[in-house]
C-alpha cells in the first residue's frame, strides 16, 4: 500500500500519561510486527525526544498511553557493542544491512541515577527507512539485561571492534 505525500504530512494527535497529548507525523509511527518482549500487542509507537535529556529518548506507545520507555543509542557508552545476527532474522522489518539500521536499548532507571542500566541482550533495531522495528534477542553470553551506564564498563564494550566484513564492526551482521 503507498502512501502520498499528504498522508505522510499529516498530523494525529495522542494522548499519553507522561506527555500529555502529543501531535505526531504519521511518517514517525515505527510499527513492531511482533511487539516487545512482554508487550506483544502493541506494535506502534514513536520516539519523543526532548533537549534537555539528551543522549536519552522515550520510545512511546500509541495504543497505550501508559507505556512508554527510556532509550538510548547503546553505542555512544557502550562503542564495542556488537550484534551479530543472521539476515532472516530482519526479514519482518524489511532489512537487508544492519548498518543502515538505527539501534536503541531500552534503560532502566533505579532510585539512584548512577545505578543506570541498559539491555543489550534484547537490543530495538529500527529499519529508519520503513519505520518498522524489532527487538532482539541476542544469544551472546557478553550481554545481559542490565549494564551499568555510568560504571563498570567492561574493556570488551569500552573499546570499539576491528572492522569486518566492510561493516562497522559494532553493527555486524553475519551470514
Amino acid at each position: 500500500m503507498c502512501t502520498t505525500q499528504s498522508e505522510q504530512s499529516a498530523t494525529q494527535k495522542y494522548f499519553t500519561t507522561r506527555f500529555g497529548e502529543i501531535e505526531i507525523f504519521a511518517s514517525e509511527i515505527i510499527t513492531l510486527p511482533e511487539g516487545l518482549l512482554g508487550f506483544n500487542q502493541l506494535h506502534r509507537y514513536v520516539l519523543l525526544k526532548d533537549p534537555e535529556q539528551a543522549p536519552f529518548l522515550w520510545f512511546q506507545a500509541l495504543d497505550d498511553p501508559d507505556v512508554a520507555f527510556v532509550v538510548v543509542d547503546p553505542f555512544i557508552f557502550f562503542p564495542g557493542y556488537e550484534i551479530q545476527v543472521k539476515p532472516w532474522e530482519l526479514s519482518t522489518i524489511q532489512l537487508d544491512d544492519l548498518t543502515k539500521a538505527t539501534v536503541l536499548t531500552i534503560v532502566t532507571i533505579p532510585p539512584n541515577p548512577e545505578n543506570l542500566t541498559s539491555n543489550l541482550r534484547g537490543p530495538l533495531v529500527v529499519n529508519s527507512e520503513k519505520n518498522l522495528g524489532k527487538q532482539l534477542v541476542l544469544i551472546d553470553d557478553r550481554y545481559h539485561t542490565k549494564h551499568f551506564l555510568l560504571k563498570d564498563i567492561p574493556s570488551y564494550l569500552a573499546t570499539p571492534p576491528v572492522m569486518r566484513n566492510n561493516y562497522s564492526g559494532s553493527k555486524e551482521m553475519n551470514s
